[in-house]
């Protein structure tokens, strides 16, 4: 059985304008010890089904579906049940490690202070700090935990805001854009930092990010998400070697690596989502097929697409 099962979710915001569908309809599987890929352009839906797994969303977010972790419905548990996933059984890498953490706390013991919370004293803790800051590669561990936050560098913060979500030894990693707005310097050693950490480390991942290099490199499935839906799914290399939506093809064309070939056009609004394909006014080979009829997500050679075409 999947680690993690998520079934029909859907995520719909009320608003002043009216109902915004920001996740329509996603099913997909994390196996023990499985890194998961969710890729897309910003407001495809990607950190919505993150933090709608830990039941984080505002309330104006109204959720149907299931996310089955290990067996246990996370879209319907008790509150109190929830607290318990969190953190010891489910791990949350924030994409802002700045807000996350604590400015006029040693960022030592931000750490410690997980262990404290296990029940072991403040020397023990401080020690097992240590060593989780020199385990993920934190540059000389002694003198970083005894300085603050903003004296470490963009990349060093999100080790340390990693190294805080490990303490606990979790089965899940949600890492939501672990590179946004880092330098090119920093966002190659976050991607040397999580492949490592994908590698030496049994657990599963669900890695939410616009950076196709890093899913790339770290993925073992990927699944690419537009207007809120999955259109593609499948292994990892097979997507990003050989799309076949027309979407990830034009995602791929856009990296510096293939020419910068930017995607025409804009989402189309989650207020009014088109009857047809999502994709539909963006799309270079449409057909008339594909303003009436919203293509289903099926299997074809091997992994999934939503494309009539197909």
């Amino acid at each position: 059985m999947a680690l993690l099962e998520v079934k029909d979710l859907d995520v719909i915001f009320e608003t002043r304008l009216g109902s915004a569908r920001a996740v329509n309809n996603v099913s997909f599987h994390i196996e023990e010890g499985e890194t998961f890929g969710l890729i897309g352009e910003s407001g495809s839906g990607k950190s919505v089904i993150g933090m709608s797994l830990l039941r984080l969303l505002p309330k104006n977010a109204r959720v149907n579906g299931k996310a089955l972790f290990d067996g246990s419905d996370l879209l319907s548990t008790n509150d109190e049940e929830m607290q318990k996933f969190r953190g010891e059984q489910i791990a949350f890498i924030p994409q802002n490690p700045t807000a996350s953490l604590n400015p006029l706390i040693k960022n030592g013991l931000q750490v410690s202070e997980i262990f404290e919370k296990k029940g072991q004293d403040k020397h023990e803790s401080w020690r097992a700090a240590l060593k989780v800051m020199e385990r993920l590669l934190i540059r000389e561990p002694s003198l970083s935990a005894n300085r603050y936050p903003h004296q470490l560098s963009g990349g060093m913060r999100q080790r340390l805001v990693t190294g805080i979500s490990l303490s606990l030894e979790p089965r899940l990693v949600i890492a939501d854009e672990p590179t946004k707005g880092l330098d090119s310097l920093t966002r190659r050693s976050t991607i040397e930092f999580f492949r490592k950490l994908e590698g030496k480390h049994d657990r599963s991942m669900l890695l939410i990010t616009h950076d196709l290099d890093l899913a790339y490199e770290i993925c073992d499935r990927l699944a690419v998400l537009y207007a809120g839906e999955i259109v593609e799914m499948g292994p990892a290399k097979n997507v990003m070697d050989d799309p076949e939506h027309p979407y990830t093809r034009g995602l791929i064309k856009s990296l510096p690596r293939n020419g910068l070939q930017p995607l025409e056009g804009n989402s189309p609004s989650l207020l009014r989502l088109p009857d047809g394909c999502f994709f539909q006014e963006r799309c270079i080979i449409q057909t008339v097929d594909c303003t009436r009829k919203h293509p289903q997500l099926s299997q074809y050679n091997g992994w999934m697409k939503r494309c009539i075409l197909h």
